[in-house]
This record gives C-alpha cells, structure tokens and sequence, in this order.
C-alpha cells in the first residue's frame, strides 16, 4: 500500500506543472517585462539627455576655440552615421551658397587643373583635436532628426550639416532635433553669441524653438 502510494506520488510529478502553476508564471514573467519596458524607456531618455549636455559642452569649446586661434571652426552632422566633431579651417571663411556648393561638387566629381577651380573648391577643414579629439558617436538608440542652419532653407535629415563658428565671436544659428528609440525627443538651439545653447526637452519646430524665451 505504501509503495502505491509512493509511486502515484512520483507518477504526479512526473506530469509537470499544474495548469494554475503555469498561469502563475506567466502572470509573474508579464509583470517583469511592464516593470522592465519603463526602465528601458528610462535609459534611453538618459542617453538623451547626456547628449544634449555633451553637444553643448562641444558647442561652448569650439566658441572659445575659435575666439583664441582666430580661425574659422564648424561643427559638423553626419546624421545618417549618427556622429559629430568639430573642425578647424582658415582665418576667413565665405559662407557657401548653393551655386557654390554645385560648383564645387562639379569640381569633385570630373577634376580640373585650374588653380581658381581648385579655390572654388572651398577651404579644407581637418579635425580640431584640441576640441573633439575623435568623431563622437550617439549613444545607442539615440539619433538625429534633423539639422537646420542658416544656410538651409528646410531641415537637412539625411548627409552632413554645419555650423559654423567665426573667429569675432559669431556662430551660425541652428537648430538641432534630436530623438530615441523610445520617441523622447530634444530640440537643442545654438544661438548665434556668446557660445550658448539652448536646450528644450521636446520637439519645437524651427520656427517655435526660434522664438522660445
């Protein structure tokens, strides 16, 4: 009789989980992941945040480096590789217009020997190391939206942008628009002194983000 019993004991667990246990850990394993959805949510809102500070940050150095080498820097997006650095060029700078930048493409793309080709072309510009010492990449999930500068007449979304810092202490106004995996977005405005950035924690269309106090 015992041993029976024993083997009924052994043949009923032999069977698994009960309905109800697996109802039980299904509730438990749902509970986990709405708890763990917002601290997702929660990281990269941080991640957001800290790049806001971080382009600031850059903002400010490429101003003062400007100011102190009396050269032309400018700070560029390469929105599709989700970067940003900061490059040094000469003394003087004509901003670029679209006939130029046609020009210049032309010149890229089939050569020529002319020496006032060749200055057509535009200045180089090569890394400022003393800003950003490598280009600086976005934190995961985080990317850019858009970039308006005063040369643009609608928002750049896709290629490289630039804003361009002079050596009298004026920089090209723009605004920034960045965004997460998690739809938080920031809309970050360089003003065109003293080397500020304004930083408003959602999306302000151009216009709007022109006008906030």
């Amino acid at each position: 009789m015992v041993l029976a019993s024993f083997r009924h004991r052994v043949a009923s667990n032999e069977k698994g989980f009960s309905l109800v246990e697996l109802l039980v850990v299904v509730a438990l394993m749902a509970l986990i992941g709405t708890m763990a959805i917002p601290s997702i949510s929660s990281v990269f809102k941080l991640s957001l945040g800290s790049t806001t500070r971080d382009l600031a940050t850059t903002v400010r150095h490429a101003y003062n480096a400007a100011l102190m080498t009396k050269k032309v820097h400018r700070l560029v997006f390469d929105i599709k590789n989700r970067q940003y650095w900061v490059e040094v060029g000469p003394q003087q700078l004509l901003m670029e217009t679209e006939e130029s930048k046609a020009r210049a493409a032309r010149i890229k793309k089939f050569g020529s020997k002319s020496d006032d080709d060749k200055k057509e072309a535009g200045p180089n510009f090569t890394l400022a190391t003393y800003v950003t010492r490598k280009k600086n990449e976005l934190p995961r999930g985080v990317e850019f939206e858009d970039v308006t500068t005063e040369q643009t007449k609608d928002p750049i979304v896709e290629g490289t942008a630039y804003t361009h810092f002079f050596p009298h202490g004026i920089i090209e106004q723009t605004v920034i628009h960045l965004k997460d995996t998690s739809n938080h977005k920031a809309t970050l405005v360089i003003e065109p002194i003293v080397g500020r950035t304004k930083v408003i924690e959602r999306y302000l269309t151009t216009k709007e983000a022109l006008l906030e106090p």
